[in-house]
């Protein structure tokens, strides 16, 4: 049998140096050098598990930070997770202890509960928010090179990370990853008008005050706050949520969206057919960014664009309500735009003018699966960027231009530091569901808010014995699997980890599983007043249900000027006359009277 080539003589020293090579291959040290020294290196990049050191030595977090999605390198020359997230790790301790508490009884909290505000969870140890301020990239100037820059960077986010760790007892997950940052602060700068995208369910999580400040105060920009997935909660809340902020915010814009508005509902609230342009929503935006940008840059082509789209809209709602879309695959109203994707730059970027040669840069930021991708396609009419509920699928920002004079600028999902309890941020999507070591706690929280025994009609795992069987978040996991047939492979016992997982994303996916938080005073003002506003119809349209258009124009510049929001401020003894009752007295109701 014919041998292989003949080996080739193959030192010790060549050998350790392959072994060398395999081990700085695998850790992702391989990157390529750019001239900062040994000592200001980034030492936030590393194998799935390292430690941050700040530079006295001294640990930043007593156990180290978990890299997420991390990817095996194909290219030796290229690091493939230099964008990955990056949290600290839970400590042992910690998850065991998580998991005995899954174990015992959870308490239902009354309705009143779910009221939050935005001091609850951006405010410091001292109360105040600047404890929880987000990082910002260093004071440079013309003579200060690429390689300074970097080590100014590396060094104020080392003692950035020890000062919000020192000065904060209970902190949520937060991006520790400074390349993450670089296109945060790459963003900012080049955006006219930043767009800040936030989940209707729990949007005082996902706006940092901090960035607020920052936009507004410092970079001496507009800010657009976009009220996304409205199609998820009732109409009452969103107009709730809109009033709460901006009686908070005087300066920051409020409008609601529906990414997939365009699209037809099926009655288990599946969205089937093909991507359109979220008309209304959009047309809400371009009347946001027009009153911004004056004359000093032209819109014209996109709100010519946006109505035709609304004609085409009303001619297809004379078809039948199930009928196929294929006859619109020619239809693009935005298909003859210019797309430009430009290189990857995370230098500093010097910003002398804004809306130069007449064009806007629209920058849009936010937490990891707020629809900031998803939105994208909805203002497009059709699928430009790549979409997933995974948290860090957009690995890096991209630029589009919507139209010659509107460039959109995707950054990827940040995750900025709160007081927001871990469980609500695996509920949220900032963490990936897949790689969390201990499910079951989050299921706990999201059971003492909302009845999900009743709503996925579940049996208690131990009804055979007698007594009362109170629910515990291990109890519905494991009652979920049993009535689903999730099994473990060897012993054949009911899969409470795959169970769990599947709640996680259930609630994730809003549908069946809606947890929604309220601003303060809303159990009090929902029947009185928000559930009898005259904005509800217009919400109603953004979310897909059609409207006469005289009649929508009009009742957008009423929610875009706050011309209604008077009714909400009456007098504290008529709110006192209110009796509400909460989601599970109701259903207690509901049951006795069966």
């Amino acid at each position: 049998m014919p041998q292989g080539r003949r080996k080739v003589p193959f030192s010790a020293k060549q050998k350790r140096q392959q072994l060398k090579d395999k081990r700085d291959h695998k850790k992702g040290h391989n990157r390529e050098d750019t001239g900062v020294g040994s000592d200001d290196t980034n030492e936030l990049s590393g194998d799935e598990e390292t430690t941050i050191v700040s530079q006295s030595g001294a640990h930043s977090s007593a156990y180290g930070v978990r890299h997420m999605n991390v990817q095996k390198a194909v290219d030796r020359h290229k690091d493939v997770n230099r964008f990955a997230l990056q949290f600290f790790e839970e400590s042992p301790q910690e998850l065991s202890e998580r998991r005995e508490e899954s174990r015992k009884p959870f308490e239902v909290l009354a309705e009143n509960r779910l009221e939050v505000s935005v001091e609850e969870v951006f405010s410091g140890r001292d109360g105040r928010q600047s404890s929880l301020d987000l990082p910002k990239r260093p004071k440079w100037d013309q003579n200060t090179t690429s390689a300074q820059l970097e080590t100014s960077e590396h060094r104020y986010f080392r003692q950035y990370l020890d000062t919000i760790t020192k000065c904060n007892d209970r902190l949520s997950y937060f991006e520790v990853n400074l390349e993450t940052w670089r296109q945060l602060w790459r963003v900012l700068e080049m955006s006219d008008i930043v767009l800040l995208i936030a989940d209707i369910r729990h949007p005082v999580f996902h706006f940092p005050p901090s960035l607020y400040d920052y936009v507004v105060n410092e970079l001496k920009k507009d800010m657009i706050l976009v009220l996304n997935k409205v199609d998820l909660v009732a109409a009452p809340l969103v107009l709730a949520w809109t009033q709460y902020l901006r009686q908070t915010f005087p300066e920051l814009n409020v409008i609601s969206f529906a990414s997939y508005a365009g699209m037809k509902v099926k009655s288990n609230k599946k969205r089937i057919g093909k991507l359109r342009m979220a008309s209304n929503a959009a047309k809400d935006l371009q009347s946001v960014c027009q009153r911004i940008c004056g004359q000093r840059v032209d819109l014209s082509n996109w709100k010519s664009k946006i109505e035709d789209e609304l004609r085409a809209e009303e001619l297809a709602s004379t078809r039948d309500e199930y009928s196929d879309d294929s006859e619109d695959e020619s239809r693009d109203p935005l298909k003859a735009c210019e797309q430009k994707y430009e290189k990857l730059d995370l230098n500093y970027y010097n910003q002398t003018e804004r809306f130069k040669d007449g064009v806007v840069t629209i920058g849009c930021v936010g937490h990891p699966n707020v629809g900031k991708s998803s939105l994208l396609n909805a203002i497009m009419g059709r699928k430009v960027v790549s979409v997933s509920r995974t948290p860090g699928h957009t690995k890096h920002f991209q630029t589009i231009y919507l139209t010659p004079t509107v460039r959109l600028c995707d950054c990827p999902g940040l995750v900025f530091p709160s007081k927001a309890p871990k469980e609500l941020q695996v509920l949220m999507g900032c963490y990936p569901i897949a790689q969390l070591r201990e499910p079951y706690s989050a299921i706990g929280y999201i059971s003492q808010r909302i009845p999900v025994s009743k709503i996925l009609r579940l049996t208690h795992p131990n009804h055979d014995e007698p007594g009362v069987h109170p629910w515990s978040a291990y109890d519905i996991c494991e009652s979920w699997a049993i009535k689903r047939g999730f099994l473990t492979a060897k012993a054949a016992r009911p899969d409470v980890y795959r169970a769990a997982n599947q709640l996680l994303r259930m609630a994730l996916d809003g549908r069946t599983l809606c947890l929604a938080f309220f601003p303060p005073n809303y159990v009090k003002q929902k029947d009185t007043i928000w559930s009898t506003h005259p904005d509800i119809r217009y919400i109603e349209t953004i979310r897909g249900q059609p409207l006469e258009s005289d009649l929508f124009e009009e009742m957008a510049t009423n929610v875009m000027t706050g011309d209604n929001e008077d009714m909400s401020e009456e007098s504290d003894e008529e709110e006192q006359e209110v009796r509400t009752k909460s989601r599970f007295a109701v259903l207690q109701e509901s049951d006795l009277n069966d």
